[in-house]
């Protein structure tokens, strides 16, 4: 997938890679400070100390905002996020100039520069700069939001995506509190007893469907009786397979 020309308001898939396929996502620790930077690497004016300051006010677990900091000033809307060992697929919207470069290069400079110091390792984790595609339809849209919230989070159900597949249900179920994918926050609720995560923007999830409505579209998606057109299905193949 090659990274294509973009402007304010496009919606955007995104995709990072591990360099030669070779996961950088190693622990479950891993993992955790990736939700952080998400959380908080989406801001124009995020301190350089911002992790200093998060540990002096106790706030690592709870994804708060330190009380110092300035109030946000998003760089893009993150739509939805999945996070892989070896890569990951975000949708964003350009909301500024250069917004969503931006964001990629801090996720990408602060994850290299936190694995290497972890790891006792040098140079990037990654498989060059980030890969993109503009959506340019509501089918496309849509279908992107169920491949990389339910398709990539099937993949790391236990028992692999064929047992999935097999149970949706009980699979979108997991989904539902998968904490490594973005439906985790699209459904958030208090009485969840789930961390409550500033990361995504759900106003467009919401205006697409209902809860339910997004269900059995992504039945529809795994099971293979989602189609895109012509054109849509070809850029797919080309962009994401």
């Amino acid at each position: 997938m090659r990274r294509e020309p973009y402007g304010v308001g496009s919606i955007i898939h995104v995709v990072k890679r591990g360099a030669r396929g070779l996961p950088y996502l190693k622990e479950k620790s891993d993992y955790d400070r990736m939700l952080l930077m998400l959380a908080h690497f989406n801001d124009v004016s995020l301190r350089p100390l911002w992790l200093r300051d998060l540990i002096a006010e106790e706030k690592l677990r709870t994804f708060e905002r330190a009380s110092s900091w300035a109030e946000k000033d998003p760089l893009t809307r993150i739509h939805a996020f999945c996070l892989h060992a070896n890569h990951l697929h975000f949708l964003l919207e350009e909301t500024i100039e250069g917004g969503v470069s931006r964001f990629m290069q801090k996720i990408g400079n602060g994850l290299s520069g936190h694995l290497n110091e972890k790891y006792a390792e040098y140079g990037t984790p990654f498989q060059g700069p980030y890969k993109s595609k503009t959506i340019d339809s509501d089918a496309y849209l849509r279908y992107v939001f169920a491949y990389i919230q339910i398709k990539n989070a099937f993949e790391q159900f236990p028992g692999g995506y064929a047992m999935a597949e097999k149970n949706f249900d009980k699979a979108y179920e997991w989904c539902l509190n998968f904490p490594y994918g973005s439906l985790y926050d699209h459904v958030w609720r208090s009485d969840l007893h789930m961390p409550r995560r500033e990361i995504v923007s759900s106003d467009l999830f919401s205006s697409l469907w209902t809860l339910k409505e997004f269900k059995d579209f992504s039945k529809d998606v795994i099971e293979g009786r989602a189609h895109l057109g012509t054109d849509d299905k070809n850029a797919f193949r080309g962009a994401f397979l």
